[in-house]
């Protein structure tokens, strides 16, 4: 729950007390206040930890984690004055860490490289630097403005179907946020922002077999579960019966049961709806190992949630399924005194599937492996890959397998098949067809299907700015993450996007915020250093596991899981309920905003609304198809919620 803030002037200025009051009591929740002195500044700690080492005149305000070997050695400090910034790169811990150098007279600010700890700062040249935890801290200072940044609105309200790079801009102008993997360098004249991550994937270059990987996978993911217990009284877990989260439960249950220690909470949130019902799975954890399990549902009052969101982290709601959801689960563990909350989030982007393992077999040109992998992967009557094809599940096992091939070199075949006439897209694709066996048929129809979608694609609405919105706010670049894992993906040759990105960071600062509110942590396993790079490093043939994918799990932990789980292919489908969510979140909001001088219509078209509203509600319209159309309408809410919920100018 810990937190760090601070304050430094370059203007000759002593810090006003006003301000460090302020600060202090923006952050109380977070623990108790400890301050260090430094010159015309102060370094504050909110049940973390001030680092003082005066022969050398180093002090860091630290908020900081630490697992493994490196719990027990030097501080933060003593890791600078060895290494510099680059002791970042060597600590396994969840940090955010303010240091200041009084004989370089330089402040440094760094933050742990998936972004579990936020740390936010406002700079004003030749006269200040301020950091905290949380932006309401920053907000309260006396010469910081309350304005809203409308470019970040842009980035929130654009539906993108790739990974976005994670911004330094918040939605406040003149306050960012340090990037995970980066630290930033402020003295009197200027601030540098540097990256220090540097993944060590190849320690691994010698592990041979699947097995070597697996198992080591499954060491250091024991290790992290065990790390992050360590010293809590009542831990409690996330438990939705996906593969994830399941590990996470059943490695933390098997440990506190050979530590003697209470058992572990687990809690399932039920829906209501059957297209979310995972009760099967999270039955085959509780009959194995016994947790003092919580079924709980979504909080009624969805409006009050979100604009409790909104109070709590600083910004619109960022969570796809609305808070209400998530804050059901703290509430409970605040009730039952857990002071940790374990998640599996985002585990299968550090773990990943493997199935790029085809992309790379494509790439490579080896049709006979690819025919062969993608036979592996489709052959499972469970798997349900609808993406590809509605019908899946109706489809015999030869078409799965021509549709799959088809999805995945699709888009090379229908660029061939529109830039040239018939018989000579048939002579050109003649080879490839038939090593990969595929029949004419099913290319043809395959690419008519493709050129259909692409027409229809274009009706789809990918955001509801006004005309003059867009005018008045242009595109504009924006310091991020993209030059960090772009050097990472190009030196290491790994997949640094679906780790790093702005779904999962943002995520990860709104776990923090709701759990410093209701009293524990929340910790994420699969983050931890070593897992993080073991699964970087680990060839894609591995995870891939003949089509099962997810091979260092599945293998890994095979005498930790239920079978149910090891044998697990689906996952939950939330869109039903993100659609039921929209529209209840509507229905309760949408006079509050109805008239036309609400600040959202200088930011939304209206008639572009009311199209994404009618896709919402329109009954005939497949849900699967309204994924997008749920995901605007609520961000929209939102965004409108939080703009009223702003103090008006004088």
């Amino acid at each position: 729950m810990n937190g760090i803030a601070g304050m430094i002037r370059f203007d000759g200025q002593a810090v006003a007390p006003n301000d460090i009051t302020s600060l202090s009591h923006a952050l109380k929740h977070r623990g108790p206040v400890t301050s260090q002195s430094i010159t015309q500044g102060v370094l504050l700690a909110f049940g973390g930890t001030l680092e003082a080492d005066n022969t050398v005149a180093v002090y860091a305000a630290t908020d900081a984690d630490v697992f493994g070997e490196t719990a027990t050695n030097s501080s933060f400090s003593a890791h600078y004055r060895r290494n510099g910034p680059a002791s970042f790169n060597t600590v396994n811990a969840d940090f955010a860490v303010a240091l200041w150098d009084a004989y370089e007279q330089v402040l440094i600010c760094a933050r742990d490289s998936l972004g579990v700890k936020p740390l936010y700062y406002v700079h004003r040249p030749g006269r200040f630097f301020a950091f905290a935890t949380e932006i309401k801290a920053l907000l309260a200072l006396q010469e910081v403005t309350v304005t809203p940044n409308q470019h970040k609105f842009r980035e929130y309200l654009t539906w993108a179907t790739d990974y976005v790079p994670y911004s330094a801009e918040t939605f406040y102008e003149t306050i960012y946020s340090v990037l995970p993997g980066h630290y930033i360098q402020v003295n009197a004249q200027d601030l540098r922002v540097q990256t220090y991550w540097k993944p060590d994937v190849e320690q691994y270059s010698k592990l041979g077999s699947a097995d070597a990987y697996s198992d080591l996978f499954a060491d250091y993911f024991t290790a992290a579960v065990d790390a992050r217990m360590r010293g809590k009284t009542r831990v409690g877990a996330h438990l939705s019966g996906g593969l994830d989260s399941s590990s996470v439960s059943c490695v933390a249950q098997h440990l506190l049961g050979q530590q003697n220690r209470s058992r572990l909470h687990t809690f399932t949130i039920d829906t209501g709806l059957a297209s979310t019902d995972e009760s099967a799975y999270v039955n085959a954890v509780i009959n194995q190992y016994h947790p003092a399990h919580h079924t709980i549902h979504p909080l009624a009052d969805v409006l009050d949630s979100i604009l409790k969101i909104n109070a709590l982290f600083d910004r619109p709601e960022q969570f796809i399924i609305p808070s209400s959801f998530h804050l059901s689960v703290s509430v409970e563990a605040r009730q039952l005194g857990c002071d940790c909350l374990l998640t599996g989030h985002d585990g299968d982007s550090v773990v990943t599937t493997g199935f790029d393992y085809l992309d790379q077999l494509l790439d490579d040109q080896d049709w006979e492996t690819l025919r062969l992998a993608c036979q592996q992967l489709v052959s499972y009557p469970d798997r349900n890959l609808q993406y590809v094809n509605e019908d899946w599940l109706s489809l015999s096992n030869q078409a799965k397998l021509e549709q799959y091939i088809l999805y995945l070199i699709g888009a090379e075949v229908t660029k061939r098949f529109k830039a040239h006439p018939l018989s000579t897209f048939l002579s050109k694709t003649r080879t490839q067809t038939q090593l990969l066996g595929l029949s004419t048929t099913s290319i043809l129809a395959y690419c008519t299907k493709r050129v259909r979608d692409k027409i229809a694609h274009k009706n789809l609405i990918d955001n509801a700015f006004s005309a003059n919105f867009k005018h008045r706010v242009p595109p504009r670049s924006q310091l991020s993450t993209k030059a960090l894992t772009t050097q990472i993906s190009s030196d290491y040759h790994v997949p640094i996007d679906p780790v790093l990105n702005t779904t999962n960071v943002i995520c990860n600062e709104q776990f923090n915020h709701i759990g410093a509110h209701y009293g524990h942590q929340y910790s994420f396993p699969f983050f931890d250093k070593q897992v993080v790079e073991l699964g970087l490093a680990t060839p894609l043939r591995v995870c891939f596991d003949q089509g099962r994918g997810r091979g260092l799990i599945r293998n890994g932990l095979q005498t930790r899981l239920p079978p149910a789980i090891m044998s697990r292919l689906t996952k939950a489908n939330f869109v039903e309920y993100g659609n039921i969510a929209a529209r209840q979140l509507y229905e309760a909001t949408h006079e509050q905003f109805a008239s036309p001088g609400h600040t959202i219509w200088t930011v939304i078209d209206r008639h572009a609304f009311s199209k994404i509203v009618a896709t919402v509600f329109n009954a005939r319209i497949p849900v699967r198809k309204k994924t997008r159309y749920n995901w605007l309408l609520s961000r929209i809410i939102y965004l409108a919620l939080w703009l009223s919920s702003l103090p008006k100018k004088n």
